[in-house]
């Protein structure tokens, strides 16, 4: 959502909108991004666009099949459910970025990210194939998540996880129940520490900040791991590698050609 863009990546894409973007005339390109998420950072990061936030990344494709964005950029296990629930909409498969996906975990339990790390490590297999069914939309084998009450009286009997349940196929809600592949993480965890599963859905942008208030003892919500987040959070080990891609609409063949980020940065550029 969701999501880390490394020190380097980040000098070669400022480097590159220097020389490919600045230059260029034209109509602004319009990129939607949901707020809060290492998305909205790579885009903010191209000089020459204007960057539309959106409280999610389905509003924000919606706006651009209606003409109110032009591209959209986003982490790839999202743009599949996306393209996959939309019609008119594809991605573009060349990694923008790579990222990495962690659990924040409070900095006052340190022991809890510890056990957290282990839990990862020993149920390793099982975790990689929650991923893999949630990527291969393998519906008939997902498994709802119920969340118990928050009691504050037993705080040392839950494990209460911020979450923002609207980003498929990491966390939603259906029905009366918590679906995705952190929600079906975060129930192996709390079984594996003999804990109570207490889910607490908020918007994105409040979910890392919210870690060790209010009794949130950790998040998962596709976080990427990034420097200025472990100022605020410990992070576990991380469990998935993720990358950012292009949305786009699906009779745009601008990017049948293009081989590398530069080339979908000059598009970007030279096609408005």
């Amino acid at each position: 959502m969701k999501k880390i863009l490394s020190l380097v990546l980040t000098g070669l894409l400022a480097i590159v909108c220097c020389f490919s973007l600045t230059a260029c005339g034209g109509k602004t390109v319009k990129i939607g991004v949901q707020e809060g998420t290492t998305s909205l950072m790579y885009a903010e990061c191209l000089k020459g666009t204007e960057v539309s936030s959106f409280t999610t990344f389905p509003l924000a494709a919606e706006a651009m099949k209606n003409g109110n964005v032009d591209y959209v950029m986003c982490d790839k296990a999202t743009a599949t459910s996306i393209c996959n629930t939309i019609d008119g909409i594809k991605y573009i498969d060349i990694a923008l970025s790579t990222e990495f996906y962690g659990i924040a975990v409070d900095k006052n339990q340190p022991e809890l990210n510890t056990s957290i790390n282990e839990v990862l490590a020993n149920k390793s297999t099982e975790i990689q194939a929650i991923i893999d069914k949630y990527m291969a939309g393998d519906e008939a084998n997902y498994v709802g998540v119920t969340s118990a009450e928050k009691n504050n009286d037993n705080k040392a009997g839950q494990l209460v996880v911020a979450t923002n349940a609207e980003f498929a196929p990491w966390e939603y809600v259906n029905g009366d129940k918590y679906y995705g592949i952190d929600m079906e993480i975060a129930q192996i965890l709390a079984t594996e520490l003999g804990l109570e599963l207490v889910i607490d859905d908020m918007a994105f942008e409040s979910v890392v900040s919210s870690v060790g208030n209010h009794g949130v003892d950790i998040a998962m919500s596709g976080i990427t791991i990034t420097n200025e987040r472990k100022e605020v959070v410990n992070f576990s080990t991380s469990y998935y590698t993720e990358s950012i891609v292009l949305l786009c609409k699906e009779n745009d063949n601008s990017f049948a050609s293009s081989g590398t980020v530069v080339d979908i940065l000059n598009i970007l550029c030279k096609n408005k």
